[in-house]
């Protein structure tokens, strides 16, 4: 069995056999002994070291110890002193094609060498192989797109690393590091030195600047990283607290109980299932309460697994269910569409009926007839306070039994006689006239007489067994010529915005004495 040591090459610790070591040091001392007096020894050295190490961990892999075999493919791949011949300022161009065709990975460095201020487009020309002269065209063209250029280059000038080595000026060329390309290329630059002093003198003092604007963006990075991952926290709590409330409120409002106080404060008293049930002409709710509890369900459950994936950072694979839940989720709208589509063939066609009656009060000779809303009459079985309020309607549930309940619209007209009347015009749809006609004469509304007020209920009501058809009221109390009428001030939510006979809001109409006088309401 071989004898074996640790040595480190190029700032790397490696295992090697002895004779592997022997065959590796020889190299380097020849190597040591080419240069041997030349100011670029060191350097040479340091950087085929450098390459070294890195050849060596290609070619270990998975193994542990250095043999003999890789020493010397590393030394054939290097190149040895005695090989170099007095022609490599000739071959130079040569080597540095060869070495491209080798595919030899290159690196973006800015280069120091060629810069007119950071090195920035002579860089990118040599990673690029193109004159540098087409990137500088190109950021000053982008100077004048709002100052883009500017911001691109400052931005390259701080992360871009520059060139400070000849391996790094080797890496931005694409040229294989060997003994024989180190060597031409120290020499080369030792002897343009001199030339390039002042123009690094003048931009190592933004190069200094920079630098320090450098330091000051990686700080404002950390700390902008620390705060991302405090907002990201945060959102992940929010978006967690979201569906966990959304589920418990799908569950809660489709199966098992009132419509979620907690989104509706003021209403209770109906499920999901039940509140759909007064318009769908269905057979079984089902067909609707289980499609809309999967489109609010999935969404929300999909925000908790966002959540939690934010905050414990785990990998989903789970591909199977996430097609499974889109699945679900697209099958439910098209249920819920085709159904949907279906229902709104009883909304297609709008009837109306009327309804004239006299309005006989108990003393004839009395010329002014009051008009109020009713606040304290018996509504029945409609509690007003277990109802949901739908822009006009309200719907109660009472013993099992679901009620649609509307605001009507108070008009102020002109009788075509010497008598008060009450006229009522109801409106509904259905699928053909005679539904849409059945559904509008379904609708009722109670009122009295007492003396010489006319009380009417502030709702009409859809008898049970009728659905939401978008029913419509609309109350008219004609009134005769040179006979008044008197406005209670609770009428003034019941009153119509657009009065034919009186150019005046709600508001001020009531609490005041109107009569019709010339085909005009005026102010007694």
């Amino acid at each position: 069995m071989k004898k074996s040591l640790k040595i480190s090459i190029g700032g790397i610790a490696f295992a090697i056999e002895e004779d592997a070591y022997n065959a590796l040091d020889n190299y380097l001392k020849s190597l040591k002994d080419h240069l041997s007096g030349s100011a670029e020894t060191d350097e040479v050295i340091r950087d085929i070291e450098e390459r070294a190490a890195e050849l060596l961990s290609d070619l270990l892999g998975t193994k542990e110890i250095v043999t003999i075999e890789m020493v010397e493919q590393i030394i054939k791949t290097l190149g040895k002193a005695e090989e170099i011949t007095d022609q490599e300022s000739s071959s130079g161009s040569s080597t540095s094609s060869s070495a491209a065709e080798h595919g030899h990975k290159r690196r973006l460095y800015r280069d120091p060498q060629n810069a007119i201020i950071a090195g920035i487009s002579s860089g990118l020309g040599a990673y690029f192989s193109i004159d540098p002269l087409v990137f500088r065209i190109l950021f000053a063209v982008l100077a004048f797109a709002n100052g883009l250029g500017i911001v691109i280059y400052l931005i390259m000038w701080i992360f871009v690393p520059r060139a400070e080595t000849v391996r790094q000026r080797m890496e931005m060329k694409g040229e294989e590091i060997n003994f024989s390309n180190l060597e031409k290329n120290i020499k080369n630059e030792f002897q343009e030195v001199r030339k390039n002093m002042e123009r690094n003198r003048f931009s190592g003092v933004f190069e200094r600047v920079f630098s320090a604007f450098g330091r000051v963006f990686i700080a404002l990075g950390s700390a902008m990283g620390v705060v991302a991952k405090v907002i990201v926290a945060i959102l992940a709590v929010v978006f967690i607290s979201i569906g966990l409330v959304g589920v418990m409120a799908s569950v809660v409002s489709v199966f098992f109980g009132e419509i979620v106080t907690t989104l509706l404060p003021s209403h209770s008293g109906l499920t999901l299932g039940q509140l759909l049930a007064t318009t769908f002409d269905l057979g079984s709710m089902l067909w609707i309460t289980i499609p809309v509890f999967l489109i609010a369900l999935i969404p929300f459950l999909a925000l908790i697994l966002i959540g939690l994936r934010m905050i414990f950072r785990f990998s989903v694979r789970g591909s199977v269910i996430f097609a499974a839940s889109a699945t679900a989720w697209i099958i439910a709208v098209m249920i819920l569409a085709g159904v949907t589509f279906l229902q709104a063939r009883s909304f297609t066609i709008r009837e109306s009926v009327k309804v004239r009656s006299e309005i006989t009060l108990a003393d004839s000779t009395i010329s002014t007839l009051r008009l109020i809303a009713d606040e304290d009459f018996d509504h029945g079985d409609f509690n007003p306070n277990r109802i949901i309020s739908i822009d006009d309607y309200t719907i109660a549930r009472n013993e099992g039994m679901t009620k649609i309940v509307g605001r009507p619209k108070v008009f102020i007209g002109k009788s075509s006689n010497d008598k008060f009347e009450l006229v009522v015009v109801k409106k509904s749809r259905g699928a053909t006239r005679m539904t849409a006609r059945s559904s509008a004469e379904a609708v009722t509304v109670e009122y009295t007489i007492v003396d010489n007020s006319l009380i009417i209920s502030p709702y009409f009501y859809v008898p049970y067994n009728q659905k939401w058809r978008v029913q419509e009221m609309e109350i008219t109390i004609n009134v005769p010529e040179g006979k008044s009428i008197y406005l209670e001030h609770n009428m003034e939510d019941l009153l119509s915005n657009d009065q034919e006979y009186c150019l005046c809001w709600p508001d001020e109409m009531v609490g005041i004495t109107w009569q019709m006088r010339n085909d005009k309401l005026v102010k007694r």
